[in-house]
């Protein structure tokens, strides 16, 4: 394994939120037996609160959630069923924080101990931020329920944190097409909600970031916080593989490196990091093809850029190559993003 890194098969996910999923599975009524097929997760481990599982066990039990489960909504659902305690110790510190800002400062710092395979990050834009969810995961029914789990949960925490039903988003985007049951989030959202975009996101007004936390504690958050940083010590600072090499490729927008120089940065041999990509399910091209894509329908919607000149920019010589790949990227044409759709 790549130095630093962390594999599917190590035991790094805490049972919390696998409990929640059982949960939300069994009361539309799938049965436990079916949700924990070929998991290798038994019964008495989730009653174990120091247990963690792999995340190769997490992605069999969400494969069997989603399969089973009556409708598609599976991600909402989950969203709104997870709550803070389920954080464990990074729980705690979020509670006590002073307010949202700092709650998700928190999180972002600290969100490796709850769930490995994403990141997140908060934008400045002026008067509105943008809070960025970057999943790796590579299988795409699974990726688009964690996009609906991370805009759900995050409208649940943020009223039930600050006690206010106006800690909510102006806009909601959304990282995929929209789907059948589109009208369901607005049970979560009073705002626009928006469709096909570059990433995942939420955009809040900064007066909202600073709105107080109900149960906020200076000192309990300094215990809580510090507690969280032994506890991420004790585990290493792990980063997922497919983390790395994208933050590699976004270093140098427009020129991406070959595999090989890749590797070399990561120091390992192009073998051994094609097959770490392989053991995620993955690929280099795989992952060139999805920044490229998203760079690509970021400089379509927000620049009036010709398309000559964004196919140069995510490394295309040739605009019709760039359209081809667009096309089998998005199964649209470079124009469905430059008119507006949502």
């Amino acid at each position: 394994m790549i130095r630093g890194t962390w594999s599917l098969t190590d035991p790094l996910v805490p049972v919390n939120i696998p409990a929640t999923m059982l949960k939300v599975g069994e009361d539309k009524g799938v049965s436990r037996e079916a949700l924990l097929k070929n998991t290798g997760i038994s019964p008495e481990v989730l009653e174990d609160p120091s247990a963690r599982l792999t995340y190769q066990q997490l992605l069999f039990l969400a494969e069997n959630l989603i399969r089973n489960y009556p409708d598609d909504s599976v991600g909402l659902d989950l969203g709104a069923a997870i709550n803070i305690n389920q954080f464990g110790m990074l729980g705690y510190a979020i509670l006590s924080c002073a307010d949202l800002r700092s709650a998700l400062q928190l999180g972002i710092k600290y969100h490796t101990l709850v769930d490995p395979a994403f990141t997140f990050e908060v934008m400045n834009l002026g008067e509105t931020s943008a809070v960025r969810l970057t999943s790796h995961i590579p299988f795409e029914h699974i990726y688009r329920m964690i996009c609906d789990v991370f805009v759900a949960s995050f409208s649940t925490l943020a009223r039930f944190l600050t006690g206010r039903h106006e800690a909510q988003p102006i806009e909601v985007h959304l990282n995929h097409p929209e789907p059948e049951y589109a009208e369901r989030y607005k049970e979560f959202f009073d705002c626009t909600v928006r469709f096909d975009q570059p990433r995942t996101e939420f955009i809040i007004s900064n007066s909202v970031l600073d709105f107080q936390l109900v149960m906020a504690d200076k000192a309990t958050a300094a215990m809580a916080e510090s507690q969280c940083e032994e506890i991420l010590a004790r585990m290493g600072p792990k980063e997922g593989i497919i983390a790395k090499v994208r933050r590699i490729l976004l270093s140098n927008p427009g020129h991406f490196p070959p595999v090989d120089d890749v590797a070399s940065q990561l120091a390992t041999s192009t073998r051994t990091l094609s097959r770490s990509l392989q053991d995620v399910g993955t690929s280099y091209q795989r992952i060139l093809d999805e920044v490229r894509k998203e760079m690509a329908i970021e400089y379509l919607r927000s620049s009036n850029l010709p398309i000559e000149e964004i196919a140069a920019l995510v490394g295309y010589s040739d605009p019709s190559n760039f359209r081809k790949a667009f096309r089998r990227w998005t199964q649209n044409a470079p124009s469905y993003y430059r008119e507006g759709k949502s």
